[in-house]
């Protein structure tokens, strides 16, 4: 990981010298600048302006009360409350460098959806490892940033180059098989070519983190086992019809010193996946019909309809084969790199169907998610009202309701309510903000 970041701060230093010299910018613009500070309340919370850059600053919270089911049948006293601080920055380098992150620490009940999905009572989908307490409450921390620097060429061609400690989108189902805009961080760099026509390839290297402890070294903690992984994607997208996308990837356990000298049973072989991906848009333009096959984790297809702006569905089916040893799992910090798919503990093929609602003006907001995955059955909903549209910060009420789940953190069934104050309207309070690039 550290090695990963300083090759992107290297990589941030070298395209901005070399970005200077092609502008033949003046050598009074280089270095620090003082550019305008300015503070707000309604927009951003703090803008730092300069003739090269441009940078917000915004704090991220979340207050809420809960009542309800609590998150353990201990009798230990447990607190009834979420509580989330952190912040986010986007900045704008000579126009062409883009970089934007956050950094959260998050104390609370985690929400039924993801907790009855934790493949482990010390990881949580979205963050990563996290601390459990005696009273079922989450404690965890994470951060997320990306750079990119992007070129358009004089025919119209796009170069994007990349550097982030986030996760990756593919697809557009509403729980993606592949990899998930909302899964857990992790160092990766990518090279993007996209043309005029729609055309566009990726290729990716990237290294995710274990949950399986090495030998202890000269540290007082021993390292967690890495995986080195690679892919490339091949898409097309038509403006207003679709898109068609094919990845390829390969993944390798890393080895510790000799372990690869006698590894007899190929765990540290290279091994691939492959996945599909589509959309297509009907001429009326508001139902869109979305699809992924994969070689690792099964498949879905999922139809949204949007009659209006202000109002948006999404009904979604994926078929889940059943676990054995001859299929990957892609994972990163003990949680799936895809979205969180099957309930912990379970190894059977299923059937997941889900379904998604959003209601929308420019104040009020309301929405609800409830999906069936084999015995296990979920649904939440809440509605929120917007205090500050930038950070942002809603007043949001939300319930959810749960039914068959087996994990330390969450009895069988049960129902909770949440009130309060939050930069995020679901019913887990620390919901990615930003977008995978």
């Amino acid at each position: 990981m550290t090695g990963c970041h300083w090759a992107g701060v290297a990589f941030m230093l070298l395209s901005s010298s070399a970005w200077g010299q092609a502008t033949g910018e003046a050598d009074s613009l280089l270095g620090p600048q003082t550019g305008d500070v300015t503070w707000s309340l309604r927009q951003h919370g703090l803008t730092w302006e300069t003739p090269q850059m441009t940078l917000h600053l915004d704090p991220w919270f979340t207050v809420r009360h809960l009542t309800g089911t609590p998150p353990t049948t201990s009798e230990a006293a447990v607190s009834p409350w979420d509580n989330l601080r952190g912040a986010h920055f986007e900045a704008t380098l000579d126009g062409v460098w883009h970089m934007e992150g956050s950094l959260e620490e998050m104390q609370g009940w985690a929400g039924a959806w993801d907790a009855a999905t934790m493949t482990a009572s010390t990881t949580l989908p979205g963050w990563g490892r996290a601390k459990l307490t005696s009273g079922g409450r989450v404690d965890v921390a994470r951060a997320r940033v990306t750079s990119r620097y992007s070129h358009v060429s004089t025919q119209g061609d796009s170069l994007l180059f990349s550097t982030a400690y986030a996760p990756v989108q593919w697809g557009a189902l509403p729980s993606p098989l592949t990899f998930s805009g909302e899964a857990a961080s992790f160092p990766r760099a990518s090279v993007t070519w996209v043309r005029p026509n729609g055309l566009s390839a990726q290729t990716t290297a990237a290294r995710w983190t274990g949950t399986e402890r090495g030998p202890a070294g000269g540290s007082t903690e021993s390292l967690f086992r890495q995986t080195d992984a690679g892919w490339v994607d091949f898409g097309w997208r038509h403006p207003s019809r679709g898109s068609l996308g094919l990845l390829g990837g390969v993944l390798r356990e890393h080895p510790w010193t000799g372990e690869l000298a006698t590894d007899s049973l190929g765990q540290f072989a290279w091994r691939s996946w492959l996945s599909v991906s589509s959309t297509w848009r009907t001429a009326t333009d508001n139902v869109l019909v979305t699809g992924e096959w994969t070689s690792h984790q099964g498949w879905g297809v999922a139809t949204s309809w949007r009659p209006s702006e202000a109002w948006a569905f999404t009904l979604g089916t994926t078929r889940l084969p059943a676990l054995d040893d001859d299929r990957i799992a892609l994972q990163n910090a003990g949680t799936p790199v895809s979205a969180v798919l099957r309930p912990a503990g379970s190894t059977d093929a299923l059937w997941r169907t889900e379904l998604h609602g959003r209601w929308k003006t420019s104040t009020w907001t309301a929405g609800g998610r409830a999906a069936a995955v084999g015995t296990f059955k979920v649904a939440e909903a809440w509605v929120a009202y917007a205090l500050q549209k930038t950070w942002p910060m809603h007043v949001t009420l939300g319930a959810e309701l749960w039914q068959g789940a087996s994990h330390p953190s969450l009895p069988s069934e049960g129902a909770r309510l949440r009130v309060g104050v939050s930069h995020r309207m679901g019913m887990t309070p620390g919901s990615t903000t930003f977008g995978a690039p």
